[in-house]
């Protein structure tokens, strides 16, 4: 397709985490035919992801076509210096606590759809409330459970582990009599007399045959070791006389003794009780055309049941081909009626399946293992094969008056070694720790003294000055004292080895990377990785671990929360841009981008498009 003209549609299909050293390899070896006939007839190039490398920022990025300086969204976790305590940036605090928006920066969904075309925009992250006026959409990543939370799995055991279970889900314990058990599963919270309580539902269990027979709500079912239930819907009745449903997914790893994983309770798309979807009937209406319910929690593809132990390799790779298969429904359906105007569809699995087997993919990771690898094979590489047929399929449907976009917000590494920034500041005299036990972490900055603290981590790369007037106990006086301040933490980390190895490309200055009204919240630091290292989860959430490295011997085991120049994401197109025949371009070039090949100026603020080269037409 050539660039004379304009189109009358725009198609941007997002797959989270598409490494375009990962697609040369693998279209070099035949794998990747679509994908490498869209380089070829048209435009491949690497989509450099802005600092830090992760999803919130880059996608937000990509819609905005602006830098973090402007939209306001600088890593999965943010501060508030009023209090130090952290919060998700999914979403913003809104008028009486209900979550609002994250950014509020136009992006090209609102410009199209502001101009009176058809827009629809399916779990594009960070979209948690909708706000794209005018627009279809279903949110992704952030969108809650029926509890207005992220969601989280429980573990229904007979035998209770030692020490009540570590992992990040609640386990409770089934007691069978006569064959038969009772458990409950909460629901949203309801006030009762001025408390605060989960509403519940039962769910009987019995076992025979050798399989795990459940009954809830007039639904009835049966599972052997090893196998899903299908969605189940479950019903809350609320103390306001309002009836909520949720729907959720069990897995039986046990027979006997029971373990049986229950999955989030998500938003129940045909009847949703939080806005996951807009305008109201929308969610509904995808559920009729899949033919049933599907998921609508923002993280579906529970990775904390996987690296917790209580879901198999096996079965959390069956979910995820669940979870691709309602996405292709997805698109398919809207293929079948687009006839103008802009659609978008972001495939996320394939960002869950390289973080938790990248272990199979890097044998020199800590948790290689050779038969497990030749048991469950190529996995990653498996999935992307997948999403190349996707994109054939879209190439076929779309026909030559579509302009189409496939992107991704940033690539992929090995994750093998953590790296505690909150443990080398307090190691290097920057972060005070009160007295207390070694072996204990202290999120949340339990052990911190902030009257001795001058710089403290949070989030996958951000550090942060103590700063006086702007932290409740900031002791760092702003201006020169705070530059010099940032700028021996910088010198010192940036000469950071690991017996040996350096585990520092580039520490950057806010004022170097960002530029915007929103500048002045960014996070005085942002510490670019080498891979494998990635920041430690306990630094993340404000904890001090003992140990500054550590290997990384979890199942989460590939990362791109490193500086982002090893992982830039990619750009596939069926035109030819201009603008990318130099190679790598900013992500922050395709909001523009899209615009102009709909024949609508972009929004103030967008960088420069990619049709004329880097200027505005």
């Amino acid at each position: 397709m050539s660039f004379a003209k304009t189109v009358r549609k725009a198609l941007v299909i997002g797959i989270d985490g598409l490494d375009p050293n990962l697609c040369r390899a693998l279209a070099g070896q035949g794998k990747l035919p679509h994908l490498a006939r869209l380089a070829a007839a048209g435009t491949f190039a690497d989509l450099a992801t802005v600092n830090p490398a992760q999803s919130p920022v880059a996608w937000t990025c990509l819609a905005t076509g602006t830098n973090p300086g402007t939209h306001g969204v600088y890593d999965f976790i943010v501060r508030d210096p009023a209090t130090y305590l952290p919060r998700l940036s999914l979403t913003r605090p809104g008028p009486g606590g209900t979550p609002a928006p994250a950014y509020d920066t136009p992006t090209f969904f609102d410009v199209a759809a502001g101009a009176g075309l058809p827009v629809t925009a399916v779990r594009w992250p960070v979209t948690y409330p909708p706000a794209f006026a005018g627009a279809k959409v279903l949110s992704g990543l952030g969108a809650p459970d029926v509890k207005g939370r992220l969601g989280n799995y429980v573990h229904y055991v007979e035998v209770l582990p030692a020490g009540g279970g570590a992992g990040r889900g609640r386990v409770e314990q089934v007691c069978f009599a006569d064959g038969r058990a009772r458990i409950a599963i909460e629901g949203p919270v309801a006030i009762v007399a001025g408390k605060r309580s989960p509403v519940r539902t039962e769910m009987e269990l019995t076992r025979h045959d050798g399989r795990l027979h459940y009954a809830v709500g007039g639904q009835h079912g049966e599972l052997a070791p090893g196998e899903w239930s299908p969605y189940l819907t479950l019903s809350f009745p609320m103390a306001d006389g309002r009836l909520v449903t949720g729907v959720t997914r069990l897995f039986c790893g046990r027979l006997e003794p029971l373990e049986l994983y229950c999955g989030p309770v998500q938003v129940d798309p045909r009847a949703p009780n939080l806005p996951v979807a807009a305008p109201e009937g929308y969610a509904a209406e995808l559920a009729a055309a899949l033919g049933g319910p599907y998921s609508t929690l923002g993280m579906p593809e529970e990775t904390k049941g996987l690296t917790d132990g209580v879901v198999t390799d096996e079965a959390f790779l069956a979910f995820c081909d669940d979870v691709t298969a309602e996405r292709e429904a997805m698109l398919e359906h809207e293929l079948g009626r687009f006839t103008e105007g802009l659609l978008s569809v972001v495939f996320d699995t394939s960002d869950r399946i390289q973080h938790c087997f990248w272990r199979y993919h890097d044998p020199s990771h800590p948790l290689y293992d050779p038969a497990a690898a030749a048991r469950l094979g190529p996995v990653i590489e498996t999935h992307l094969a997948r999403m190349d047929a996707m994109v054939g399929r879209v190439v076929e449907a779309a026909g030559d008056d579509t302009a189409l976009f496939v992107c991704s917000d940033h690539g992929f590494c090995s994750y093998a070694r953590s790296f505690d920034a909150n443990a080398w500041l307090a190691q290097a005299g920057y972060l005070k720790l009160k007295p207390h036990d070694p072996a204990e972490s202290g999120e949340l900055f339990k052990y911190v003294d902030w009257s001795g603290t001058r710089a403290y981590a949070l989030g996958f790369g951000s550090i942060y000055c103590n700063l006086a007037g702007r932290e409740r106990s900031g002791v760092v006086a702003p201006g020169k004292p705070a530059r010099e301040l940032t700028d021996e933490i910088a010198a010192r980390l940036t000469r950071l080895d690991d017996a040996g190895r350096p585990a520092v490309a580039a520490v950057h200055r806010k004022e170097a990377i960002y530029s915007g009204a929103k500048s002045a919240a960014a996070p005085d630091l942002v510490v670019g990785l080498r891979p494998p290292y990635r920041m430690a989860w306990t630094a993340a959430i404000g904890g001090a671990s003992a140990e500054v490295f550590a290997d990384n011997r979890q199942k989460w085991s590939g990362d791109h929360c490193v500086d982002a120049s090893f992982v830039p994401g990619a750009l596939f197109s069926n035109l030819p841009l201009p603008g990318a025949a130099g190679g790598a371009v900013s992500q922050t070039r395709l909001a523009a981008t899209v615009c102009r090949v709909l024949g609508l100026a972009p929004a103030d603020g967008m960088e420069p498009d990619l049709v004329g080269g880097g200027e505005r037409p």
